[in-house]
């Protein structure tokens, strides 16, 4: 299984290689949480503006953008607020988010604390779909790590910002990759897709403001902020910035994940080349 970058740098891959990368230590070591850090000396509205600078947009399939998604949760409602991460990657053939979860789960929660300093939310929950039910032992051990460093829980990094990091597993249904049915399943029902609007950033889980992103888009925000929008965007198109993973399977030579900047073009060259062609 190739697991690569290819016509740029490696970013959401650049750490997967790395012995033990799915440990706090190693991801601190290569700038793991430093965005994190960043992020919580600017304001809620500069981390939103950046995000939209940036240019991305939801790696689920639908392509919206990720900063507008943010910038629709009403400020002013006193109800609470969530970060929910769809990781019910159940598209046939799709494998990238597993990988991400699998050997970066630092990544992915810097992300949700990042957005939820950003929209005020103290509480992130992690949906997995059924079969990636044995990720969530990887994905819970990451939390107390980032725990026992204050990077999760209260106080983080010794401020006034709390946040909580949570675990969740559905059935394995299909239609959960859908945001609202994903929603209903988290609150305990059949997972079946409402009505909109409401929107889940105006109404969501629980009824309340609720951003759901899914997990390629979450660990690519510490990569926006480290970087910062603009350059992040100008590795991609004008209307849709930074890389993207594909996950390539079937009747190739070299199946497996690969990281390529938004807007590449050549995909003869990418599958017979880079991918091996056909057996």
């Amino acid at each position: 299984m190739e697991i690569k970058a290819i016509g740029c740098e490696p970013l959401q891959l650049k750490r997967v290689h790395l012995e033990n990368s799915h440990t706090l230590k190693v991801y601190q070591d290569n700038g793991g949480y430093a965005s994190l850090r960043k992020a919580m000396n600017m304001s809620p509205d500069d981390i939103i503006n950046e995000v939209k600078t940036s240019a991305l947009r939801g790696r689920g399939g639908a392509g919206f953008p990720t900063g507008m998604k943010w910038s629709f949760v009403p400020k002013d409602s006193p109800k609470q607020k969530y970060i929910v991460c769809n990781a019910d990657e159940s598209e046939p053939g799709t494998f990238k988010d597993r990988y991400l979860l699998e050997l970066d789960p630092h990544a992915l929660i810097e992300g949700m604390l990042i957005a939820a300093f950003a929209l005020g939310s103290q509480n992130c929950y992690i949906y997995y779909r059924g079969e990636y039910n044995y990720l969530i032992d990887i994905m819970e051990a990451a939390i107390e790590e980032a725990r026992a460093a204050s990077l999760v829980g209260k106080n983080i990094l010794g401020s006034d910002f709390s946040c909580e990091v949570y675990t969740h597993t559905g059935a394995g249904a299909y239609i959960c990759g859908e945001e609202t049915a994903l929603l209903s399943s988290l609150e305990g029902f059949r997972g079946h897709p409402r009505m909109k609007p409401p929107f889940p950033a105006v109404e969501g889980l629980y009824a309340s403001p609720t951003v759901v992103n899914n997990v390629e888009t979450l660990t690519a925000v510490p990569q926006i902020i480290e970087m910062g929008g603009e350059a992040w965007r100008n590795l991609g198109t004008e209307k849709s910035g930074g890389t993207k993973l594909w996950s390539v399977s079937g009747h190739v030579k070299k199946p497996g994940v690969y990281e390529l900047p938004m807007g590449y073009d050549d995909m003869e060259k990418f599958i017979l080349e880079d991918c091996g062609g056909m057996p």
